[in-house]
């Protein structure tokens, strides 16, 4: 993907009518009284990708490109579609091909299941609940557990008061040195990675909460078994373990290249947690078929309320009106390298003043030796 081709592209596609411009949204005469309350508002404000006005254009963008049913539906018969020749073709073929494309197909009903959770596929909240609770079983995982561990990762990205269990770097060179050795050896295998993504895939999808979880994770692949036999239900459990390992190695990839957005409570804001804390990652198609949009995960992070359906379409009218210029874009060699990040550099795992503060340090990510000799981590 070119960014600067996909900028131009997106000026000359959208018409920036349709989206206030700064001019308008500014120009608004005030009383003083107005204007001491701005001035008030401007100290408080800790908001540092976009400008005050920018801020006001990026709202009205985001909920422009909110849910549109029938977008939603379209989406789903696709997703459908999908499916069901995968897994024939997996039934008849039984080869590892058919696996894979299986595994694409998961990894796209777990996009839908996702944006249900986040009450953003439909309008409404009760068709939102209710296709998360059918795609739960296509999905391979319990719909209202995503839905609270999710939540807190979206409420708390970027704050450095709270621990973020979901994110996949947690300890610094520093913290790895100081742990006894009886923590330090396993930390080392288990957090290494060529290993981490398989084996945490095995853990969150078909080890950990096994009662909620049960239902989910087996209901499909019995049925499958009692059609197809044995073979077909090993092969589609191997399709969601590797679609776990894509999506994992996905969401690291969206919060862990540097330069990560790591602040104290008081200086943390959602639009900064998106347009610094989240990726734009270069995914060509076929794969944006899988991943649904989720690469755009600087526009996912601002709001939650725009779909997967919409995020392309919302990030490049975005770009036309200049409203990304700061984003993290990871294009293929930097992912590639920050798919080796295992810890955060030195003992500095967050920032003590504004992200991008030219006067303090930054917090960034490394990985474990011999990676690290051989260059692999992202040293932008």
């Amino acid at each position: 993907m070119n960014f600067a081709n996909m900028q131009k592209a997106a000026q000359s596609r959208y018409s920036v009518s349709s989206i206030p411009q700064l001019t308008e949204v500014c120009s608004d005469s005030s009383s003083s009284d107005d204007e001491d309350n701005k001035n008030k508002m401007k100290k408080q404000r800790v908001t540092k990708s976009v400008t005050e006005g920018q801020e006001k254009v990026l709202v009205a963008l985001l909920k422009k490109h909110g849910p549109r049913d029938g977008k939603a539906w379209r989406t789903i018969m696709v997703s459908a579609i999908f499916w069901g020749s995968t897994v024939s073709y997996m039934a008849y073929s039984e080869s590892l091909l058919s696996t894979f494309l299986v595994s694409f197909t998961i990894v796209r009903n777990f996009m839908i299941l996702h944006d249900a959770c986040h009450l953003s596929f439909f309008k409404s909240t009760k068709h939102n609940v209710m296709l998360a609770k059918g795609m739960q079983f296509f999905s391979q995982f319990e719909w209202s557990t995503w839905q609270s561990t999710h939540n807190h990762h979206h409420h708390h990205l970027g704050d450095n008061s709270v621990i973020d269990t979901s994110l996949t770097v947690w300890f610094s060179e520093e913290d790895y040195s100081k742990m006894p050795l009886k923590f330090r050896i396993p930390f080392r295998l288990i957090r290494d990675p060529m290993l981490f993504f398989p084996i945490a895939s095995a853990w969150v999808f078909f080890i950990s909460r096994p009662i909620i979880q049960f239902l989910p994770r087996y209901t499909v692949p019995a049925i499958l078994y009692y059609l197809f036999g044995f073979k077909t239900f090993l092969l589609y459990n191997c399709a969601g373990w590797m679609a776990g390992i894509i999506g994992l190695a996905l969401f690291h990839l969206q919060h862990q290249v540097n330069t990560p957005y790591r602040v104290s409570k008081d200086r943390k804001s959602m639009i900064d947690a998106g347009l610094y804390g989240s990726t734009l990652l270069a995914i060509r198609w076929p794969f944006t078929l899988m991943t649904l949009g989720i690469e755009f995960h600087h526009i996912h992070h601002a709001s939650t309320r725009v779909p997967g359906y919409n995020l392309a379409d919302c990030h490049a009218e975005g770009e036309a009106l200049g409203l990304f210029k700061g984003i993290n874009r990871v294009g293929g060699y930097r992912a590639f390298v920050s798919m080796f990040h295992a810890l955060f550099k030195g003992n500095t795992k967050c920032s003590h003043a504004d992200h991008h503060d030219p006067n303090h340090e930054l917090p960034s990510f490394v990985t474990f030796w011999p990676y690290s000799a051989l260059g692999l981590y992202d040293k932008s």
